[in-house]
């Protein structure tokens, strides 16, 4: 099985990070994530991407202050645990502010009502203080959403 299933039936560990209904453009920061612990890493499993216009879409890793967008919790993948993610995450039904590029690490593109989405199979790990944002780098103006599904490990377990 998947090394997230493992966290969330182990420890309670895995979550999705929900961004919906983002009225964007292009050039627009549509989703952010970023690490939060000390003590622990952020291992993306997949980011999912929907929009309503065909789009093409860079993932970023970033620094500075995220701003101007919408907070969302992260939810707890299993049901039985109620542990927060020490995470923050931010919807860009605003465009979210802010932010550095430090270096691209994804492409990619959706079409007109379509989904798709990009794996990483955990090997996108954001370390204590370290963020991804997901930019609507091209397309026409539309509504978009995104599912990020991660999960967190102590530092140097595995």
């Amino acid at each position: 099985a998947p090394r997230i299933m493992y966290a969330s039936r182990d420890f309670g560990l895995a979550y999705n990070a929900v961004y919906d209904g983002i009225t964007a453009a292009a050039n627009d920061y549509t989703a952010y994530l970023k690490n939060t612990s000390t003590t622990r890493n952020l291992f993306i499993d997949h980011v999912e991407f929907h929009s309503f216009e065909s789009v093409k879409w860079k993932v970023w890793s970033v620094t500075g202050t995220a701003a101007a967008g919408e907070a969302i919790t992260p939810s707890e993948m299993n049901l039985s645990k109620s542990i927060p993610a020490e995470a923050t995450a931010m919807a860009g039904n605003t465009s979210i502010t802010g932010l550095t590029t430090v270096a691209q690490i994804g492409s990619h593109r959706s079409e007109a009502l379509g989904e798709s989405h990009m794996d990483w199979h955990g090997a996108l790990i954001l370390g204590p203080g370290d963020a991804i944002a997901v930019e609507y780098d091209a397309g026409t103006a539309g509504i978009c959403s995104h599912d990020i599904y991660f999960w967190d490990e102590t530092l140097g377990a595995g």
